[in-house]
């Protein structure tokens, strides 16, 4: 007996050692296995975040919207010799409504409205409203940029309440040289001043504003306005010294 022990005993201990190594090798199988889909997961991952980010920048891309503005320039101003500005141009907002052309919209959109507290005496009564459907009503006139309700308007009315700017040319009241100043019209092409008589013609190319370009890009999720030019006073006319030139 104690010899069949003797020689069964070298046998199972083989066998033990075989199974340890089998399940030594499969867990490395498996190790590896899984090592390899993990690599191919986090491969597929980076190309479908890649993937789906391209996408995304298309679809912005797609919807992104550009949009050129041309700005006037102020006119430039008519000094005395002594120094008096005889004449000079301000800058003035016309503040419109365009009413939408159904009833219901127009209410809808006047309660909008009447939310910004500067705009809300403006609006056109209720009973008023069947009257304006469909045009373009001014609220206000003669604004400057110092009115609070530029800042409101440009902040949270919709986009049918908008601004026009225009020029209004001024001049020293009693001066003795107001003869010879003259007139200025707007030119309905680009918004600039334009000299039409006396001083005001006769030196127009210096006194003139120039158009400055700025561009709008808004895709969605932003909107940014780029000036072409940039620089204090951009697009302002030259001064026109009357010490320096003869009246």
């Amino acid at each position: 007996m104690a010899g069949t022990v003797a020689r069964t005993m070298p046998g199972a201990v083989a066998m033990r050692r075989g199974v340890e190594e089998r399940r030594i090798r499969r867990a490395w199988h498996l190790l590896i296995v899984f090592a390899i889909g993990a690599v191919v997961l986090f491969g597929r991952l980076i190309w479908l975040a890649h993937h789906v980010s391209g996408q995304q920048e298309a679809l912005r891309a797609k919807h992104r919207v550009s949009q050129e503005l041309w700005i006037p320039g102020l006119r430039g101003r008519i000094i005395a010799a002594d120094g008096r500005v005889l004449a000079w141009s301000e800058r003035r907002f016309r503040l419109l409504w365009r009413v939408p052309a159904t009833l219901s919209e127009a209410l809808a959109e006047r309660a909008e409205c009447a939310q910004i507290k500067e705009l809300a005496p403006l609006l056109p009564a209720v009973s008023a409203l069947p009257g304006c459907l469909g045009k373009d009503v001014v609220l206000e006139h003669d604004l400057t940029l110092s009115d609070d309700i530029l800042h409101s308007v440009s902040a949270g009315a919709p986009a049918t309440v908008s601004l026009h700017a225009y020029f209004v040319r001024k001049t020293l009241p009693g001066a003795p040289e107001s003869a010879l100043l003259g007139e200025v019209e707007l030119d309905e092409e680009h918004g600039l001043e334009r000299g039409v008589s006396g001083l005001e013609k006769r030196y127009d190319q210096e006194l003139r504003g120039r158009l400055v370009r700025f561009q709008m890009i808004a895709d969605g999720k932003r909107a940014m306005v780029m000036d072409e030019k940039g620089g204090e006073g951009r697009g302002k006319g030259g001064d026109v010294h009357l010490g320096k030139v003869n009246p």
